[in-house]
């Protein structure tokens, strides 16, 4: 177990992992570095003990980017001006993190005949000034647990099925994975942290054995020491033969609970967010950027060529005709759609103010990796278009 206090943020830490049932070693890999606030879980494959060595090397190579001279000061940056700019580095940090991590494995394979074809998923996050940001590859994943449990990870795959007499559905082929191809798929992606928030990273050794109904449960009971052994002791009772890794991390301090559940309130009643549940809500917060205004803080509508859409959280946001949109209210939403409409003059805030900025080309990201989102989020679109 370890802890931290990375800023406002108190963090406490622990992993439990187990060596499939049919075989000699363990290819899955975590790291827990609580005082650089940095934690990820890999699952290797490939030939005899080559899916270790893959594993091994990302969990490596990715723990040294991220504590890097070079990442120190894109967080000092950051955490001095968490503005959109700021945050993109940020997001290209982590991004370059995992790529350092394939091209490590594939320069080994290329040493060694004998680990030709080896790779590993990755699945981790670092915390930045009270936010976990994430990246990931492949289908090990990344889950809240705040109340219930949500899957916050996309997974990096495709399911095999067989028909016949019987259909069987699983998990198969891989769409990215750190150290096979050429190109890697990366998703990255943040969330702003509550005292309370537990984050628990597992592969699928753990996921599929359990299904997402138990492991919630599992996941949400005792300390985070309790939590990650008793996941991986369930995950074996359920009769899992894959190697095994969960890894819980405890969020003692930081943002203020109430106030996220105040925000979740207003979110519920935006058109934007019409008719979904609460883990579908946050799947889209994860690409949104969190922004404080003073009166008189602009809310840009193009910048550097990417347009954004802006969600009141807090406060009222004065359009330059003079009329004042309140919380729950979207500013410039068109600017989400191809072609967004006419350009528009910044609106600005009347007083304090919080909103929830979210720029078109993030916006189209999650839309085409998430499909059942994307027709939710074009559908209240369309709706607040018609307004």
């Amino acid at each position: 177990m370890a802890v931290s206090r990375p800023g406002a943020v108190a963090l406490t830490a622990a992993a439990s992992t187990r060596a499939g049932r049919a075989r000699d070693h363990n290819e899955d890999s975590h790291v827990i570095d609580a005082d650089a606030a940095v934690f990820a879980v890999a699952d290797g494959m490939g030939g005899h003990a080559a899916g270790e060595v893959a594993s091994a090397l990302a969990v490596a190579r990715v723990h040294e980017a991220w504590i890097s001279a070079g990442a120190r000061r894109r967080i000092e940056a950051y955490v001095a001006r968490p503005h959109a700019d700021e945050r993109r580095a940020m997001f290209a940090l982590l991004r370059d993190g995992l790529l350092a991590a394939h091209r490590a494995i594939a320069d080994e394979a290329r040493r060694d005949p004998a680990k030709l074809g080896m790779g590993t998923t990755l699945t981790g996050f670092l915390v930045v000034a009270g936010e976990a940001l994430f990246a990931h590859a492949g289908d090990s994943r990344a889950y809240l647990v705040r109340g219930g449990a949500v899957q916050l990870s996309e997974d990096h795959s495709v399911p095999i099925r067989v028909e016949g007499s019987v259909v069987i559905e699983r998990r198969g082929l891989l769409t990215s994975a750190l150290g096979v191809g050429d190109a890697n798929k990366v998703g990255r992606f943040g969330l702003p942290l509550a005292a309370g928030d537990r984050l628990v990273l597992v592969t699928d050794g753990v996921y599929e054995p359990l299904g997402d109904e138990e492991l919630a449960g599992v996941a949400s009971a005792g300390s985070a020491a309790a939590a990650a052994a008793d996941l991986i002791e369930t995950a074996a009772l359920r009769g899992g033969t894959d190697d095994a890794t969960a890894l819980v991390v405890d969020v003692a301090g930081g943002g203020d609970a109430a106030e996220r559940e105040r925000e979740d309130q207003v979110l519920a009643g935006c058109v934007l967010f019409d008719g979904m549940s609460p883990a579908d809500r946050l799947r889209v917060q994860r690409i949104a950027t969190r922004r404080a205004l003073a009166q008189g803080d602009r809310l840009i509508w193009n910048r550097r060529g990417d347009r954004a859409a802006h969600v009141v959280v807090e406060g009222e946001i004065e359009l330059p005709g003079g009329a004042r949109l309140g919380p729950g209210s979207v500013v410039h939403p068109d600017a989400l759609l191809d072609g967004g409409g006419r350009a528009r003059e910044a609106a600005a805030a009347s007083g304090p103010a919080r909103v929830l900025t979210i720029r078109r080309s993030e916006f189209v990201e999650l839309t085409e990796e998430e499909p059942d989102l994307g027709v939710s989020l074009y559908a209240a679109l369309a709706r607040l278009m018609r307004r």
